[in-house]
């Protein structure tokens, strides 16, 4: 699965732990399935740390990833 494709079903994710510089993080996808996906710390725009919640935002064709919750 390509990163566009497993992005478009991304909605919401928490940090589980972080291991040098790959976040281990839970994913809550459109239809409510959980899935973990290892992201690398530096795609995140903010420092993170585990328990924190972030989320996907599509923004002129890009996805992004915002930190907090969606609507804070």
């Amino acid at each position: 699965m390509s990163s566009y494709t497993l992005a478009i079903f991304l909605t919401v994710g928490t940090v589980d732990s972080i291991q040098k510089d790959i976040a281990t993080s839970e994913i809550l996808t459109d239809d409510n399935s959980v899935i973990m996906v290892y992201l690398p710390t530096a795609i995140f725009p903010c420092k993170i740390r585990e328990g924190d919640m972030f989320y996907f935002e599509y923004v002129d064709g890009v996805t992004e990833i915002r930190c907090g919750e969606p609507n804070e």
